[in-house]
């Protein structure tokens, strides 16, 4: 979101990392659903309405609509505004957007209404949350509500996120991919183009020009690593050919992945070039480091923060691309009647209009989901005015779906993390400490198997 410096912001300035501290921490274990799974049966009827507080002028509507989401502050405002416009642009329906706290808080207390038999009508979940739920049958299959106009207005690599056996899910909304910020000012005082590095290799090249720079009298890395999210280092791996898995077959372990660790270490502690940041974003903004990936989310807030003048490119390439989608998405549950869903469907196309889109990107700088959002006469200005914003919309014909190990195995995040820790905090060998992040992740693809084999197969 804007207005944060961290890649996956959510609100009050937790980020996805803060909130994988907790997951790694043992905090964010959801607890199984099985006992919800189908509950309500295939037509819906057995979930019952959150409670919702209707202001008067609504209070005749047929039907009423509760979104819970992860969203407050500015982003929450711009919700809360586009709800609004919904409710005026019709007299059936009430809908309200009801914040949950962040991502964790919210999959908790859904966890527990789904248990309680008694749910919001849409939920917002996160890119690595939804698949949990899916694997416990809690989704509305929404392909029935989507006809082909829907369907065909949105980017695919977005749409396609939400859909499995080619049924859609979860629908995208708050999407993201991440970029390469660079510092201009110290691109120019090192003599480099103005661009960022179109590949990893360039950037080791450009390193002693930019090493040799000083900021606030402390000398410049090249670029600064992220130890607290597998987002980024993911995006990199694929960029060296690897993969996190392949469908459940875990191979962060092998080839690409180790090559792609292996060579950070070494920017790190042979090359000198690089450093492990604490607090990621942090020192790019100081003016500390030359480059570093983030998400184009984190746009604004960078903007805001920076002390130079902030440029955009794509992400390097190694032997190939590899951009990673994130971001949130929203379901509705198999669980409530019909009518309800019927409802909540009207709400969800009203917020994938093109001009609800385009509303929600320019005012927090997540990715417009939708094409022709990006037509309208708003978002032409803005993009004349800051080229900037163009530059993840462009690389969306390179991004995909995450990994499905670091999609559908829970806490797989913080297990790689972890081992990124070792690997760029501590120097350990990339191949030893990553053979022991596949065990782990392996012992997490095998409680989930048995779900993943009967409904998703070979779609991985």
């Amino acid at each position: 979101m804007s207005g944060n410096n961290s890649a996956h912001s959510l609100s009050n300035g937790l980020s996805r990392r803060s909130l994988l501290k907790l997951a790694g921490a043992g905090a964010l274990a959801i607890p199984a659903l099985a006992a919800c799974s189908g509950s309500g049966g295939g037509a819906g009827g057995g979930f019952a309405a959150v409670d919702i507080k209707v202001p008067e002028k609504y209070r005749k509507r047929s039907q009423k609509v509760v979104l819970w989401s992860s969203w407050n502050g500015k982003p929450g405002n711009l919700l809360n505004n586009l709800i609004n416009k919904f409710n005026d642009s019709q007299n059936d329906i009430y809908a309200q957007a009801q914040f949950q706290g962040n991502y964790f808080d919210a999959t908790s207390k859904v966890t527990a209404a789904l248990r309680a038999k008694s749910v919001p009508d849409i939920m917002a979940f996160g890119q690595t949350a939804w698949q949990i739920f899916f694997l416990n049958e809690t989704l509305e299959d929404l392909d029935s509500y989507a006809d082909d106009a829907f369907k065909s207005s949105f980017y695919p690599n977005l749409f396609n996120a939400g859909v499995i056996k080619n049924k859609l899910y979860w629908v995208s909304f708050a999407r993201s991919t991440p970029i390469m910020y660079y510092n201009k000012n110290l691109f120019a005082k090192a003599g480099l183009p103005d661009r960022g590095p179109k590949t990893w290799t360039e950037l080791r090249e450009w390193g002693p020009a930019l090493v040799n720079q000083k900021a606030a009298g402390k000398p410049v890395k090249a670029t600064e690593l992220s130890g607290g999210d597998s987002w980024e280092f993911e995006a990199s791996v694929w960029q060296f050919g690897g993969r996190i898995s392949n469908g459940l077959d875990v191979t962060v372990n092998k080839d690409g992945a180790v090559e792609c660790a292996d060579w950070m270490r070494k920017l790190i502690f042979e090359d000198k070039m690089a450093i492990l940041a604490r607090d990621y974003g942090t020192n790019f903004n100081n003016g500390l480091v030359g480059t570093y990936m983030n998400s184009t989310g984190a746009l604004s807030g960078t903007y805001e923060a920076a002390k130079f003048d902030v440029g955009v490119s794509p992400l390097p390439t190694q032997v190939t691309h590899g951009v990673p989608t994130g971001g949130g998405g929203l379901s509705i549950f198999k669980g409530i009647p019909k009518e309800r869903k019927e409802a909540a469907w009207e709400v969800i196309k009203f917020l994938s209009s093109p001009e609800s889109a385009a509303t929600w990107s320019l005012g927090t700088g997540y990715l417009p989901v939708v094409k022709e959002a990006v037509n309208r006469s708003e978002y032409k200005t803005a993009l004349a005015k800051d080229p900037n914003r163009g530059v993840a919309i462009a690389q969306l014909a390179q991004a995909g779906k995450l990994d499905e190990v670091d999609a559908y195995v829970q806490n797989a995040s913080p297990i790689i993390y972890a081992g990124l820790q070792k690997i760029y905090g501590d120097n350990q060998p990339a191949q030893r400490v990553l053979d022991s992040v596949a065990e782990q992740l392996k012992a997490g693809e095998e409680k989930i198997k048995s779900k993943y084999d009967k409904l998703v197969g070979d779609e991985g």
